[in-house]
């Protein structure tokens, strides 16, 4: 059966609010959405190079692979499919008198190409394909995206509109040309693709005015999201249909979104969207502030569905998230309100790069796809083990230019007083008798003869709670993140201690560094903070 987004939006309204008090109430009740962002083909590992010769298939043949991916996300339990259909300004996989069409790798024979010779608007299949399956399908533009590839001829024509950022061209939304030209193809998608409505990912590249102008801008933005809405109501109103939805995509952060221009205070208050993902560029942040983005939305219909990606940090394929580390980022998303995820890069799981010169084969696909139905009921969630990698998501500082986004905890034994902290939210009451948990951490550049006093929240852990283990040959790229020798630091949580250490929400590790006889110089620092959470049957 067919989800009407606005029977949902009721029905998470009557089952329970999205206030946030001090002590997280587990937000709405019930179960929640999940949403699949996909890349374009990236949804279906079989055009991902897993052997089957597409290129040498009709049209119809690759019609039915494509029907076999939409139907996995269906039953992996996706409500909503959301394709990217346009980026630098070119229009994906269909025809357009306002962009030009791009067939992405269309020149290296894949299987594309047969379905755009038969005359086939991939859009429109994966609309019928969607619909047919139970799924609403949203159109995804990519709003000002610097991925490498040719950009479109507006883009091209216009230097005089380019933002001198890296990776570019990027082209400057100040200029109402630009902005008009974004609305005339959302206009002409609209009414070509049988579109339940859009999703425009302001994440890729973030900026869509010179760095340091985006609040200055911000009006701008505020009103291409109200003509974009009125666009979609036009549509609504033709297709007889009550509304269509639009989402945004956008920081994990309400700070950055000021200042790249995101007025989502205005946007949710003036009714323009009806969902926000709050998501990191490229990685799963555990510490999303979701009570930020809820209470925005309070006494709106507009739902929160923050993000979820594979990967912890560029360029890993071994230490890509289970099923583990996703219920602990719902948990802790659930917690704070959210109503639901949204997926981003999922085709990670199975694309394995490191060291392979082959295409991505379909590792982990469909299997991956089935870690999405867990996800949907907080308190099935709870009923599992749950792993929280606390990782610094931008050692050299984020795509939104706000600067790095390292939290890990540096001991500089040139300071009077070598100590650190860093927070780490979890939504986890230790206190429940059936809960185990241990945390770890590694120190990287820790002599010998060197100690940590360790507290949690202000209180001391004890000696008889801490294991302390030397890894003389470090960590390589097979086993995770590139470390050199380093001491593993384990944290029994569950014994030392009258009352649990740590508390359910937001919760400090802090680290002092004793001891160096040797007089050894430099700094320590902290790496891969983890919390495993594993429930006991009894």
């Amino acid at each position: 059966m067919k989800y009407a987004w606005r029977m949902v939006a009721v029905l998470l309204i009557l089952t329970g609010g999205c206030a946030v008090t001090e002590e997280p109430s587990g937000g709405p009740a019930g179960e929640r959405r999940i949403l699949y962002n996909s890349d374009t083909g990236n949804a279906f590992a079989e055009f991902w190079g897993s052997g089957a010769p597409l290129r040498e298939m009709d049209a119809e043949a690759v019609r039915e692979v494509v029907a076999r991916g939409v139907d996995e996300l269906a039953r992996a339990g996706v409500d909503t499919l959301s394709m990217v259909v346009s980026h630098r300004f070119h229009s994906l996989y269909g025809p357009s008198r306002v962009l030009e069409e791009h067939w992405r790798q269309a020149d290296k024979g894949d299987g594309y190409r047969s379905l755009r010779e038969a005359g086939v608007d991939f859009r429109q299949l994966m609309a019928d394909l969607s619909h047919r399956s139970g799924m609403e399908f949203i159109g995804c533009i990519r709003m000002n995206d610097r991925h490498g590839g040719p950009v479109g001829r507006f883009i091209e024509e216009n230097p005089q509109w380019h933002l001198k950022l890296p990776r570019g061209p990027a082209i400057d939304f100040a200029p109402e040309p630009v902005r008009q030209k974004m609305l005339d193809y959302i206009e002409e998608l609209l009414a070509t693709v049988d579109l339940d409505g859009l999703e425009l990912d302001y994440m890729r590249w973030c900026h869509m005015f010179p760095p340091g102008q985006g609040s200055g801008n911000a009006h701008l933005l505020t009103d291409f999201m109200r003509k974009t809405r009125l666009l979609l109501e036009a549509a609504a109103k033709r297709k007889g249909r009550d509304s269509l939805v639009l989402g945004v995509r956008v920081p994990q952060t309400l700070e950055e979104c000021e200042y790249l221009g995101f007025d989502l205070a205005a946007w949710i208050r003036q009714g323009l969207v009806n969902f926000v993902v709050p998501s990191d560029f490229f990685y799963t942040d555990l510490n999303t502030r979701v009570e930020d983005f809820v209470k925005l939305a309070e006494g709106t219909d507009c739902r929160i569905y923050p993000a979820i990606h594979p990967i912890t940090y560029r360029g890993d394929d071994v230490g890509i998230n289970d099923l583990s580390h996703y219920r602990a980022a719902a948990r802790n998303f659930y917690a704070y309100g959210a109503h639901g995820v949204e997926t981003y890069n999922y085709q990670y799981h199975w694309g394995r790069r490191i060291g392979r010169n082959a295409p991505w084969p379909a590792y982990l696909w469909p299997a991956a796809l089935g870690y999405l139905r867990h996800l949907r009921d907080p308190e099935d969630i709870g009923r599992h083990d749950r792993h929280y990698r606390y990782y610094a998501l931008w050692e050299e500082g984020a795509p939104t230019e706000t600067g790095p986004k390292d939290d890990r905890i540096r001991l500089d034994r040139a300071a009077s007083d070598p100590s650190g902290s860093q927070g780490f939210r979890l939504a986890e009451d230790l206190s429940e008798k059936r809960l185990r948990a241990t945390l770890q951490f590694k120190a990287v550049g820790l002599a010998a003869d060197e100690s940590l006093e360790i507290a949690l929240n202000g209180h001391p852990v004890s000696n008889r709670q801490i294991t302390r283990h030397v890894d003389q040959d470090g960590q390589n790229r097979w086993e995770g993140k590139v470390l050199p020798a380093f001491h593993l630091f384990t944290l029994d949580l569950d014994s030392g201690a009258p009352k649990p250490l740590l508390t359910y929400g937001d919760n400090r590790l802090e680290v002092r560094l004793a001891g160096n006889s040797s007089g050894k110089k430099g700094e320590v620092i902290l790496d891969e903070l983890e919390v495993y959470v594993y429930r006991r049957e009894r």
